[in-house]
């Protein structure tokens, strides 16, 4: 593909979305306004490649399809901000800038894994347990976790993982990316147990730090395996 088509598909691409998120109720003005910076940044970043583009897009679409669910089952609908992007898309940008490439697929990979978690999750018809003292609490309790919740949280990562997949072929990195972006999940639901609940941190900061986590042993495990 050309340089001027690539960007003749990234500003269609681009208007798309922004046009969809705003009749749909997805996203605030600021929102949609973040979330095309941060495209535009993803594509040049990428080196002019869309792919890296399509993979924060399919995270968009695999994270509204879980909160379409969630919305059907019970009701609940919350139009993502500003913070819900930059939390979610942050350290996959932040890797990027610094030429770790596969970062960026990890750290997307532990934002899904987070995001369906968090949403298929509250489904669950057993009560979630606090991850650092595994008592018993309500539903939605920052820090919760239940085996629903964590079997989404493999859908997510292997979402992202199978589009690295077809990209790369590499099955290592698969596998990586499985188990990294469940780390990452995990290690959000772990900073919301101790930061969160107690008003230390927000939830776009534990969605990056999460995600942080889960990239950083990604490049390790892909550094010593690969």
């Amino acid at each position: 593909m050309e340089f001027p088509v690539e960007v003749l598909v990234l500003f269609l691409t681009l208007g798309l979305f922004s046009g969809i998120s705003y009749k749909k109720n997805l996203l605030n003005l600021e929102g949609i306004l973040i979330a095309n910076i941060v495209g535009l940044a993803i594509f040049i970043l990428g080196t002019w490649n869309l792919s890296y583009l399509f993979v924060a897009i399919l995270f968009f679409i695999a994270a509204e399809a879980g909160t379409w669910f969630l919305n059907k089952k019970k009701g609940k609908h919350e139009i993502r901000t500003t913070g819900n992007i930059l939390g979610n898309s942050g350290t996959a940008v932040i890797f990027l800038a610094l030429g770790f490439h596969f970062g960026f697929f990890a750290a997307f990979s532990s934002a899904l894994a987070d995001t369906l978690s968090s949403e298929i999750g509250i489904l669950s018809k057993k009560k979630p347990v606090l991850i650092t003292s595994l008592e018993e609490v309500p539903h939605g309790t920052d820090g919760g976790i239940t085996m629903l919740g964590m079997l989404a949280s493999v859908l997510g990562a292997g979402i992202i993982a199978v589009f690295h997949f077809l990209l790369f072929q590499n099955i290592l990195l698969f596998f990586i990316l499985i188990i990294s972006g469940v780390f990452g999940s995990v290690s959000d639901s772990f900073f919301g147990a101790v930061f969160e609940r107690k008003g230390k941190l927000n939830n776009a900061e534990v969605n990056f730090l999460g995600s942080f986590c889960g990239t950083c042993l990604a490049i390790l495990l892909a550094s010593f395996l690969g």
